[in-house]
This record gives C-alpha cells, structure tokens and sequence, in this order.
C-alpha cells in the first residue's frame, strides 16, 4: 500500500499546483483547497465497512468541488464499483442493499448527493463533482464498494486485493461581502453585476421583511443607451436565501425593478442565528435602499414563583397536574409551571410570569402572532450516545407539557456537531392512559398533532400547523393503540430542533372546543445508540460501536440474513429451520471424534486420547458459540477460538508421532515441542497458512525420517553380515 499512498500524494500535489494556477486568475473570488485524504474501502455489510471523509466548507462559497480517485493494489484485482455519498452537516443515511427503514425513521435529509467511481490500479483521471454555492460548514463523504461473494480461503494461497479512495476537495469563496443590519437602513451601490449582500437574523426571530427600494443608476446601462424606447430595468433580478449565497437563476427570483418600482421579501418562517443572502443582478452600477425590520418572540422560562401563583388560580384553569418520574407519581403545585391558559387568561399568566405576552407589531404579524417556545436542557447520561432532553425551568426540569385547543405550542432543542450527530434521535410522545380518561370524562375524541422541524419553526396557517405526513406524530384518546407515537432520526444533523404541538378536541367527528382546560402530554426527547430503545438492533442484530479516526459511531450489524437500517427487512433472512440445522450439524458432527478417542484408548495412546477428547469437546462448544442464533457460550467466544484451533491442530501434530512409532521418552519430548511452536503460533495468527504447514512438515518429517533411519541402520548391518 506504499506505493498507492505515493500515488495519491503525488495526484493530490498535481492538483494542488493546478488550483494555485487558478487563484492568480480569480479576482475577487478565491480558491481554497482542502488537504487530501485517502481512506481504505471495503464491501458494503453494514455502515461500519463506509470509509468516512470530513471537510469544513467555510461560508460564502459559490462553488465546492470534490474530485476522487479509487486504487487498487495489484492490476490483477478485479475493477470495482465505487459508491460515494455527501452529505451536510452529518453522517449520510443510505441504503445500498435496498433494503428497507422502520416505519418509524425519518430519512430526509437537507442535502444528500451519490456519485459512483471506478477503481483502477493507476488512474489517470479524476472523477469530479461540483456543487453550487453549498451550505457552510460539515461535510462528510460516506464511501464503500459493492459486496461481492467472498469465498472462504485459506490465508496466504492467493494475494488479497486491497481497495482505497483518495479525495481532494477545493472551493471558490467570494471575499468581503457587505452586511446589512436589521432596523438600520442602508444604501448601498453594486460592484459588480452580481452583487451579495448579508443580513443577521438574530435567535428569537419569529418574522421578518427585507425591502428593496429607490433604485437609480449610477452608470447608464448599455440597453439604455442602445435603445432609448425600451424600459431599461434598474435590477434584472433578487434572490434571497438563507446560510448560504443564492444562485442566480432566470426562472427563480424577483425579476425586472424599475426606478420607481419596490419589492419586499418577508420570511415567515426564518433560520435564525445565521445569515441571509441577498443576490442583486443589474446590468450597470446601481445604487438602491435595503431596510430589515424584524419581529422578535423570546423563549419562555418558568420560575418557582409563578408556579406557585398558577397553581392558585381557579379551578377552571387549572385541574390537578401529576408529574410522573420513573414509577413514582408526585402531586405538586409548581408542575403547573407548564399549563398553558386559553385565550381569556394570556394575560393572566402574563402577569405571572412578568414577561408580558406576544404583541402584534403588523398585519402579518397580527396574521400570526407568536407562539409560547419553551427551551429543552440536554441532560448527559454516563452510558455512550445517550442523552436525554427536559423541559427547562428557571430552577427545575420536567417532561411533562400541558396543551390548549387555543394556539400550538413549540418546545425547541439544539443538536450540536460531533456530539449528538453519531446517533439516533428519538421524539416519542406517550400519554399513557390519561388521553383515555378525558375521553370518559367528556365523551370528547380528544387529539394531540405534533410537528418536528429542523433549523424553524413548523409551518402554520390560521393558527393550525402544517406539516409533511413524514414528520409528524399524532396521538388520541380513540384507544391504548393511539395514545404512544414514535419517530427516529438516524444521525441527526446538527442544528436548532424545533417541535409543534396543537390539541383539538372532536365530538361526532366534528372538531369542538375542549371541555378540559388542558390536555397533559409527556415528552421522551433523547438519543441513543442504534435504533430503537431497549434493543438498539431488535431481535435480530447487534449494535456496533465504530471508530474510525475521529469518527465515533454506532450502527446494527445483522444477523440470519436480516438487513436494514434496524435489521428489521427480512426479505433475505435464512429461515429459522435452516439455522437450527446448521448449528445442530457444526456441533453434533464433532462426536465423530469417539471412534478415535475410543481406538486410542484400547492401544493404550492416553496422550493422543486426551488431545481428540479435548478437540472434540472445544470444537462442539466454540461452534455452538460462534452462531448468529441459538448461541450458547460457557466462556469468552476468543478462549473457545484459541483452544479449537490449538487442540485441532495438536492432534494432526500428536497423530503423526504416533504414526512413527517413536520411543515413549522420545515422543513426549516432541508432544512439548509440538505444544509451545503450536501455541505461539495460533496465538500470533490462528487463520494463517505457516500455523498449519509448520506443524504439518515438522510431524511429516519426523516419521519418514525415522523410516529412512532405520532401514539405513538394517541396511549396514546387513552389509557388515556379508563382508
């Protein structure tokens, strides 16, 4: 593999002093390589056989390019298919067996490319894949090829191909882009006929407007100039995007803006705590006004003493809350903290909390006015990849959220890179039977939706959340069946989580207003290895811890011909009959081993009885543990391993000895002999050729050599006789 690493080296140098070329050429824009990196592929089994590479794309890149080269270690090897997936912000979720996910996980993901090379053994040309103004930050390439039948041989008969992927990665970053703040307007005048401009969207911003307007020339436009009875339009084109720059395209965008023309963006739903991208296109240098006004709803945080005043309020408000935290069940007058009012008591709780309710500041936001948001604390437990998320207080933390039919409520969470991206996230909602007592209660269907969004909050319209089927949980008092919802996000990417709630009660399927006040729901917000809680893999495989350089990861590996994201896809499976046989044949099988045990012990052999006894015994149990199913293991599965290979190997070397009929002084000698170069052996490596053929040539050896020996001894004494 020396030889390929140079290869690659010298490859990724070539390309290196190709794009210092281009960055003398460039102008305002710069080219920023990445160092290459190269990493070993292996077929696809599981997601710990993926090659993993990482890159940072800094912001404001207008074009990201990725070039890869796969080796192979000998032009003998057989050419692969190698298969490439990009992902932002986390590790890709794929599935390149095809097989299927739990009904329960949630595979969308903000951007996700695949592109497939080929292998060679000194490859010429690069496979190239650009992307356009991508999003900032993480980026991973997930890199494997395509499983073939790898027929069990012995090691050492035939050269084992080895397969790698090399990678360079280069950007175009535009340089001093100005920015724009919210509340200040600014004029500003274009450099260039594609000019960018950034605006900050502070955490806390529930709308906001970006206007455009008095636009004039600074410079005549050359369509003016030509053709002074068409309108010459001051701006061709705007576009406006969020965290990363806006491409510009004729079929999307705002077109055409004259002189006395204006135009407003408004983003109901905006990324918060980053930036926006304004792309203004003109064909000659122009000067125009920018304005950003913003309208801002804070995150609540509930105190002790409001809970205390909240809970004193009129039993129309509140009815009794329970707590419920692992199997106790606390009665408490601050669990109130997280009851929501109907319309006629906002202001109430207002007051109560002192943080006056949401206001109106415009139609659009009279149009939708701001929703409680309450923040989860992340909670760290000791076990890897396991976290859970509470709702947070000013001085305690609770799971449990209380629901009106009035408006939704949000509760938020932060993913953070590199901690929470290398596992799976689990949005589970039980109510366990409380939805079915206020049922009974009211005779009122009672109904809980709730939306999980990743960087905004979840779409609305008229109060009422909107959101893709493929996202959303839904729970109700109809029965025990619907009262527990569950959605699972594998390697979640890392950013602000937001999750809607909204309750509605239904009587002769038509929806009413509630006749409780409240409606409890308990929140499991959590991470956590693999899959699913309790059995990450199911029944039907096993969960892997992964590391791989800096990567730190957990994935199920699937047994019994299971396959899938939680080995839940049994398209393939080998039927449960077949499994039962085969273990039974690699156990029972090894009772063949009697007759020789047997025969050893009538020619008084107790040594070479011992060792078949020993081989039998090693290789029923290591067999009977080494089973994907019906696994039964008296000790570690290695010490099985060790003493099958050792013992079966002894009684070849222990069988020959006997062979050569040599003095019982003599040949316990070589029994030792045979016992230390076998255990060194097995030890160093037990699947190696030399462990057989050693001990083999050495027992074959020996008896052919006393053979020769003593028909070399009667041959002289014969001829002595003579003469």
């Amino acid at each position: 593999m020396v030889g390929r690493c140079l290869q690659v080296d010298d490859y990724a140098l070539k390309l290196k002093l190709r794009f210092i070329v281009v960055v003398g050429i460039t102008g305002a824009y710069g080219i920023l390589p990445e160092a290459s990196q190269e990493g070993m592929l292996h077929p696809y089994k599981s997601y710990a056989d993926v090659t993993l590479f990482h890159y940072n794309v800094p912001p404001e890149v207008t074009r990201a390019t990725w070039e890869f080269a796969a080796f192979m270690d000998d032009p003998r090897c057989q050419v692969k298919d190698v298969h490439i997936y990009i992902q932002h912000g986390s590790y890709p979720v794929m599935s390149p067996d095809n097989s299927s996910f739990p009904p329960s996980v949630y595979t969308g993901r903000t951007s996700l490319h695949y592109m497939t090379t080929k292998s060679a053994y000194q490859p010429h040309d690069a496979t190239i894949f650009p992307m356009y103004n991508p999003l900032p930050g993480n980026w991973f390439v997930a890199a494997y090829i395509s499983h073939w039948d790898q027929h069990v041989q012995q090691e050492g008969l035939s050269h084992k191909c080895h397969y790698s992927l090399g990678s360079v990665a280069l950007w175009s970053q535009v340089m001093g882009i100005p920015v724009v703040s919210p509340g200040v307007p600014k004029t500003v005048v274009t450099i260039d006929n594609a000019s960018y401009y950034k605006i900050f969207i502070p955490a806390g911003t529930w709308h906001f407007t970006v206007k455009v307007s008095h636009c004039e020339f600074r410079v005549t436009p050359p369509s003016a100039a030509n053709k002074s009875n068409e309108v010459s339009y001051c701006i061709q084109s705007l576009s406006l995007r969020a965290r990363a720059l806006p491409a510009y395209n004729p079929r999307l965008g705002i077109h055409n803006l004259t002189t006395d023309s204006e135009f407003i963006f408004t983003e109901t739903e905006p990324y918060t705590d980053g930036y926006y991208y304004l792309l203004v296109v003109s064909e000659s240098q122009v000067r125009f006004n920018i304005a950003v006004t913003t309208t801002e709803c804070s995150v609540q945080a509930l105190g002790r003493s409001f809970a205390k005043q909240l809970a004193q309020m009129t039993e129309s408000l509140v009815q009794s809350v329970t707590i419920r935290h692992s199997n106790n069940t606390v009665k408490s007058d601050w669990a109130s903290t997280i009851v929501l009012a109907n319309s006629s008591r906002v202001h109430e709780l207002g007051k109560l909390t002192a943080t006056a309710p949401p206001q109106s500041t415009s139609q659009t936001d009279a149009d939708d006015p701001c929703l409680l948001t309450f923040q989860l604390a992340r909670i760290k437990h000791a076990q890897d990849f396991a976290d859970t998320f509470l709702l947070q207080g000013r001085e305690w933390y609770a799971t449990w959220v209380a629901l009106t039919d009035v408006y939704p409520v949000v509760v938020q969470l932060e993913i953070l890179p590199f901690k929470n991206k290398n596992r799976v996230m689990n949005f589970k909602i039980p109510t366990e039977r409380d939805l079915i007592q206020v049922r009974n209660a009211t005779c009122q269907l009672v109904t809980v939706t709730a939306c999980i969004r990743k960087g905004r909050v979840p779409s609305r319209n008229n109060g009422d959340i909107e959101c893709p089927s493929e996202l959303m949980l839904n729970i109700s008092s109809e029965s025990l069946a619907n009262v527990d919802a569950t959605k699972l996000v594998p390697y979640p990417e890392p950013d602000m989580w937001f999750i809607a709630f909204q309750a509605k009660c239904l009587y002769n399927s038509s929806i009413v207003p509630c006749l409780v006040q409240e409606v409890m729901v308990s929140l499991d917000i959590r991470t956590q290895p693999c899959v699913f809680a309790g059995e990450p893999c199911g029944m039907k495989g096993i969960c892997q811890e992964t590391h791989k350089g800096l990567h730190f990861f957990t994935s199920c590996t699937c047994l019994g011909g299971y396959k899938g994201w939680g080995c839940t896809d049994s398209s393939e499976a080998t039927p449960e009959g077949l499994l039962l046989l085969t273990t039974l044949l690699l156990t029972l099988s090894n009772i063949f081993f009697l007759p020789a045990v047997l025969i050893a012990l009538r020619r008084h052999l107790i040594t070479e009885a011992l060792v078949y006894l020993a081989t039998m015994v090693f290789s029923t149990f290591y067999h009977a543990c080494d089973q994907e199913f019906y696994t039964y293991c008296v000790t570690k599965y290695e010490v099985l391993q060790f003493c099958d290979f050792f013992c079966s190997i002894l009684a070849f070397w222990v069988t020959l000895i006997a062979i050569a009929g040599i003095p019982a002084n003599v040949a316990s000698t070589l029994h030792m002999v045979g016992v230390l170069i076998i255990a060194v052996g097995v030890e160093y490596n037990r699947t190696a050729l030399l462990v057989f053929i050693i001990p083999f040539g050495l027992g074959v050896v020996i008896p052919f050599s006393i053979f020769f020996s003593s028909n070399l001894i009667c041959y002289s004494r014969d001829f002595d006789h003579v003469f």
